[in-house]
């Protein structure tokens, strides 16, 4: 047995793609503060408070107008991939005991 038949196949950790009609109000709501867009740079995680300043209808779009609206600085395309996101999700995050 290699490892191409283990038990938990390599895949990424949102793959299962829905369209997300959620205004951008509700993930904040929830506790998420910022958009993860996947690019060319990797995953960029962008604070949905900078995107109210430059977006003043912010709270009234869908996260998926959102990401359609976004673009790469580098190679100038739309995300593959735009989720909610919160610290949590941080590769590396601990938790504190405190």
């Amino acid at each position: 047995m290699g490892p191409e038949t283990s038990a938990f196949p390599l895949r990424p950790r949102f793959d299962a793609r829905m369209a997300d009609n959620r205004t951008i109000s509700q993930p904040e709501a929830e506790g998420y503060p910022w958009i993860g867009c996947e690019c060319c740079k990797g995953t960029v995680w962008v604070p949905f408070r900078m995107l109210r300043e430059r977006l003043p209808m912010l709270s009234a779009m869908a996260l998926d107008q959102l990401g359609a609206r976004m673009k790469c600085d580098r190679c100038s395309k739309r995300p593959e991939r735009y989720y909610p996101a919160n610290q949590s999700d941080t590769p590396g995050f601990v938790r504190s005991f405190q």
